[in-house]
């Protein structure tokens, strides 16, 4: 089994700390609890003793422990160290190397890895403080998953809830496993420090009134993990995302939209402010909207009518557009979703191959971007709604494609796309 070190600081969600640690045993660990003074105002010491089968360490001071220098002993026991729920305060304590508790002389003193669960308060989360200590823990080698988005215990809505104990348990399983794990930001080699990134992410909705809306089955998670990885691997970068439910990834800042006007009003003011190195267009805009929205809600006897009457018009094209009033200043990667059918054959698979290379080329070029990842749709284990994908990456300036390989998670795939932009554009390392 596992040997996992599970920190509970003392915010809120410690309250969710025993079914935790029972998730925890049940992907194959075993868990030996240390709390934080203040974790004890939300989770008593009996219920995480007895989920997890072990007395819970809380002194540093423990003359019980002290005589085989516990401290260091539960450090060099641990496989993984788990921080959840990590407040503001012990990643504050952690990344200025203090160790005045337990909690905090572990940390210090492993070698073993850090994955932090952060919750919090939503200004604390976003405070330049708490977004500086979380980049240094990300530079010195820790993992992070979440914080998610949602109503917080203080009342306000938006991040720094701690993301749930399955969720959590899957990501621990997936670190000591080398495996990667959809909400899990690992740490990388820092290449993209000094490089600034514009992601967009998730459909856009078209709406026919007030309430109702055309849209798509993009469900965000292949621009989520670009920006996931480029922040992992040091860059700054800003998340423009469709009406999704994914949590923002660690040390990414955020921007929410609905329609596609309003994905390119944001990215205009965000290349607007400064030189951005990289846009990466991944969003799965609509391509329809109506010319001419109802103002009030249509009335369900109406709505089939109304469809059959009402004038519409394409909508802007955001990266044709963002490309033509930016290049060459700025790179841009497009992406494109292609349904191609399976032709007969023993050649089948290079064929299929040499069809989604030839569509992505010409939207490549329609589109004027530097580059574009074309994938297919509509089968299983790639496209919308898939944990995986895979497909070709092509460059404008080079006639061949590279082939992505089999369908791998898309957190994975990000992480390769990047490592072949990087290598062709920025081959030194380093920000502009």
């Amino acid at each position: 089994m596992t040997r996992v070190v599970l920190i509970v600081a003392g915010g809120i969600a410690a309250y969710k700390a025993p079914d935790l640690v029972r998730k925890l045993i049940a992907v194959g660990c075993e868990v030996q609890v240390v709390t934080t003074p203040a974790a004890a105002a939300f989770c008593t010491e009996l219920s995480l003793a007895t989920v997890s089968g072990r007395p819970v360490r809380q002194s540093l001071l423990d003359a019980a422990e002290e005589g085989r220098v516990g401290h260091i002993e539960i450090a060099d026991w641990a496989q993984l160290v788990l921080v959840a729920p990590a407040t503001a305060d012990i990643m504050a304590r952690a990344a200025a190397g203090m160790a005045n508790d337990l909690a905090t002389t572990i940390l210090l003193a492993t070698r073993a890895p850090v994955l932090w669960a952060p919750a919090m308060n939503t200004n604390m989360w976003s405070h330049a403080a708490t977004q500086a200590n979380l980049a240094l823990l990300r530079e010195r080698g820790a993992a992070f998953v979440g914080p998610d988005r949602g109503e917080l215990a203080c009342g306000w809505i938006g991040e720094g809830r701690m993301i749930d104990p399955p969720i959590i348990a899957a990501a621990a399983r997936a670190l000591v496993d080398r495996q990667p794990h959809p909400e899990l930001v690992t740490p990388t080699r820092r290449s993209w420090v000094g490089r600034k990134l514009l992601v967009t992410a998730g459909p856009t909705r078209a709406f026919l009134d007030p309430v109702r809306f055309i849209s798509n089955a993009s469900t965000g998670e292949m621009g989520f993990g670009i920006a996931a990885a480029a922040a992992a691997s040091g860059a700054e970068v800003v998340l423009v995302a469709g009406p999704v439910a994914l949590p923002t990834p660690a040390g990414v800042r955020r921007v929410d939209v609905e329609t596609g006007a309003q994905m390119l009003d944001a990215c205009e003011r965000e290349l607007a402010g400064e030189d951005i190195d990289l846009v990466a267009m991944v969003a799965a805009v609509a391509d329809l909207v109506p010319a001419e929205p109802s103002p009030g809600k249509l009335d369900k006897d109406r709505v089939l009518a109304s469809l059959s009457d009402m004038r519409w018009r394409a909508e802007v094209d955001i990266l044709a557009t963002l490309a033509a009033r930016h290049r060459p200043r700025t790179r841009f990667l497009g992406f494109a979703a292609q349904t191609v059918d399976t032709p007969p054959g023993a050649d089948a698979g290079e064929r299929l191959g040499a069809e989604l290379r030839r569509l992505g080329r010409a939207k490549l070029e329609r589109k004027g971007c530097d580059a574009l990842f074309v994938n297919r749709v509509g089968v299983p284990g790639v496209g919308f709604g898939s944990p995986t994908n895979a497909g070709f990456m092509i460059f404008a300036e080079d006639a061949e494609a590279v082939d992505a390989g089999p369908p791998q998670p898309k957190l994975a795939l990000a992480e390769w796309m990047l490592a072949q932009l990087e290598a062709r554009w920025w081959p030194s390392g380093g920000g502009s």
